[in-house]
């Protein structure tokens, strides 16, 4: 693995404006955007300094994922029971590492205004940045200054680079087979739990030996007849419900891949659909299509949420309009930036990722596309690649 020199520079430039001598950062995707190294518990600091060359230091009770740094040191690391001891000799290792680095005082950049937390590898576990590490980074750290930097994370994070866009590009290429597992496997009788574990279950083994990813995590949250009309407020369908013939069936389908994400989304019908079917997945796909098409560099996002909007008003449908169109995605499924919405004050820039997903949710049904794009000085760029609509 190489350093993504484009990253490097243009975080540096960032952190020479805040007047920043170094960031010490653990959320697993910061950890993973600089060092490439996707850590499974949140335990990992990345020390970042302006100048010098960067340091891990790993708790050695976990096995350390590729990464380009060289500098690597491994603390004792404890059970979830003794994390205040844990925590303690974490930040004992920083003000170690920013000795050897010749780095006395100054101001730290640390992660104190994070609030939406991609998973770690480990999925249902995940140490985050509260206000004990502050609290200890202080303490451990008393001739230093802590800032929170996370406004400036965010806006490094939202222009990819080429290495980043294919890392995307590889996440996207992993979620398409479990949507074309969701695709061939609508059969009546089937319940909604053996479908997406059966989904997620093919994206993890083919991601790991056939797109040669060293680490995969898949969700796929199914809902199907009446309860796609709920599908937007991120709940499931009830797992043990069996797919019926006519039945719409939503899929949300968040992948990531060495952590970078794909989020996609696709309905279909158990079967053939029927005329209102139809007409009402074309309106939502014509939706998307039209705003895709309309992205261009500098244009404002919430123009193209207005574009969209107009597509689904053209068809007498807005009524059932719920949430916004998009959100930027990277080493986050959601992003903050871009934010695709009618009130967005964000500009669509070249380097942007993003979802598009418009979708509409009626009394008894529920209908989103969603795909991912990369914006380009000629427009925007599919990254997601598959069936839309059901031929």
């Amino acid at each position: 693995m190489k350093p993504d020199q484009v990253k490097i520079s243009r975080v540096r430039e960032a952190m020479r404006r805040e007047g920043l001598v170094a960031l010490v950062l653990r959320l697993p995707e910061n950890v993973t955007y600089l060092s490439g190294a996707w850590c499974g518990r949140g335990l990992t600091y990345l020390i970042f300094p302006l100048e010098k060359d960067p340091a891990l230091i790993h708790p050695a009770g976990e096995p350390l994922p590729p990464t380009w740094i060289g500098d690597v040191k491994f603390y004792k690391w404890e059970t979830y029971e003794h994390l205040g001891s844990s925590l303690e000799l974490g930040t004992e290792y920083v003000h170690k590492t920013l000795s050897e680095m010749g780095i006395h005082s100054g101001m730290i950049g640390v992660e104190q205004g994070w609030e939406l937390v991609l998973g770690s590898t480990l999925r249902y576990e995940m140490n985050v940045v509260g206000e004990r590490t502050v609290n200890m980074l202080r303490q451990k750290l008393p001739s230093f200054t802590l800032k929170d930097t996370s406004r400036l994370l965010v806006l490094a994070r939202s222009i990819k680079t080429d290495v980043e866009v294919e890392a995307l590009r590889k996440a996207n290429r992993i979620a398409r087979v479990g949507l074309g597992i969701f695709h061939d496997n609508l059969t009546p009788g089937l319940s909604e739990v053996e479908l997406s574990t059966k989904i997620e279950q093919r994206i993890v083994i083919e991601g790991v030996l056939k797109h040669k990813a060293n680490r995969v995590i898949a969700c796929a949250f199914l809902a199907s007849g009446s309860d796609t009309a709920y599908a937007y407020k991120y709940v499931p369908g009830r797992a043990r419900r069996k797919l019926r013939r006519g039945d719409l069936v939503m899929l949300e389908l968040d992948v990531v891949a060495d952590g970078y994400c794909s989020d996609t989304t696709r309905t279909f019908v158990v079967g053939k659909p029927n005329k209102k079917q139809k007409a009402l997945l074309a309106a939502v796909l014509e939706s998307e299509t039209t705003a895709i098409s309309s992205i261009k560099p500098g244009i404002n996002a919430s123009e193209i949420a207005r574009i969209s909007i107009e597509v689904i008003r053209h068809h007498g449908l807005s009524k059932y309009l719920v949430h916004r169109l998009g959100h930027g995605i990277g080493v986050g499924v959601h992003e903050p930036i871009p934010a695709l919405h009618i009130e967005s004050k964000d500009v669509l820039l070249p380097g942007m990722v993003h979802s598009v997903e418009p979708g509409i949710y009626g009394p008894r049904f529920g209908i989103r596309i969603e795909d991912d794009v990369l914006d380009t000085e000629k427009g925007a760029e599919y990254l997601s690649d598959y069936l839309r609509l059901q031929q």
